[in-house]
């Protein structure tokens, strides 16, 4: 039986990929189908479309820690993980840091685990003079 951990293990690789630029190793996590929605709208791809997409644009992960881990199994081929991430990166030249909150599903197929959708969500800054 998958644990939570085993699959937090697979969501800080692909983080680990993005940081390490290893657009292959990230591919291989990747379902042929997956899908992916946050504020830039929804995206629809398979590992080729993920390597392009992660190839091109200046957007790079220089690190992460990733907090707050749930995973729910609601069958015994699909877990779905959710966390809070604290990323950095740089783009355009400049370094930014970014707390977002983010979910996958995994799937199992063929005795692999496979990413086949995700989101996330920028976490937002109590309005001034809020609780």
């Amino acid at each position: 039986m998958t644990t939570q951990g085993e699959i937090m293990e697979l969501e800080r690789r692909f983080w680990q990929s993005m940081v390490d630029m290893d657009v292959d190793a990230a591919a291989a996590l990747l379902d042929e189908q997956s899908i992916t929605a946050g504020g830039r709208g929804i995206l629809r791809f398979g590992p080729a479309e993920y390597k392009a997409m992660a190839l091109s644009g200046d957007a790079r992960i220089t690190s992460f820690e990733l907090s707050e881990e749930k995973v729910i199994f609601p069958l015994p081929d699909v877990a779905i993980a959710s966390y809070k991430a604290r990323q950095s990166f740089t783009m355009g030249g400049k370094a930014h840091t970014m707390v977002v909150y983010d979910t996958t599903t995994w799937v199992r197929k063929g005795g692999r685990w496979l990413a086949c959708a995700h989101t996330e969500t920028s976490a937002q800054q109590d309005p001034p003079g809020g609780d």
